[in-house]
């Protein structure tokens, strides 16, 4: 064999070894699921995948005496960032609790980012709410939004969004 014949033969033993590696790294560091595959059937798939604050929308609405709160919580979540898309009053007369968060499959991962700025709050999913804005109605015992660094140890507390029931989670 001739030098250059053995060269070329280290040559190509190193880039084998080279794409063995690559193509062994890539596959133990994939992320990719196949979650939309291990749907049960009926169920609708919901994105869980937290967005920015911009690319949330939001209503909010008011159900107290106090006028102008939502026109309050409203300026504040625009101030963070949120698009409010209108303010406005509630005729509901019941809370479950000092905030109401309704939103439908559309908006799992959205409301589940208002949440952590909503201290006393309760999440009311319908699977039939086709919107893709989130709801925000405010009770007699609202006192103010979370600032925004107690909004992410808010959200580091309650975690991550999880799939409600009747839908399927996936990024």
């Amino acid at each position: 064999m001739r030098i250059t014949q053995v060269r070329a033969i280290i040559v190509i033993a190193v880039l084998a070894v080279v794409a063995a590696v690559t193509s062994w790294m890539a596959i133990v560091n994939d992320s990719q699921t196949a979650e939309a595959e291990t749907c049960p059937p009926g169920a609708i798939p919901v994105d869980i995948e937290l967005a920015e604050e911009e690319n949330v929308s939001v209503l909010v609405l008011n159900a107290t005496d106090n006028s102008g709160l939502a026109d309050q919580a409203a300026a504040q979540l625009t101030d963070y960032g949120f698009e409010v898309l209108e303010t406005d009053n509630s005729d509901k007369e019941e809370m479950q609790a000092p905030v109401e968060i309704h939103y439908g499959p559309k908006a799992v991962a959205d409301a589940h980012l208002l949440r952590s700025y909503f201290a006393e709050s309760v999440h009311l999913f319908d699977i039939e709410n086709e919107n893709e804005h989130v709801e925000i109605i405010l009770g007699p015992g609202f006192q103010q939004l979370n600032t925004k660094s107690d909004a992410r140890n808010a959200l580091s507390v309650i975690g991550w969004p999880k799939a409600p029931e009747g839908t399927c989670a996936i990024e």
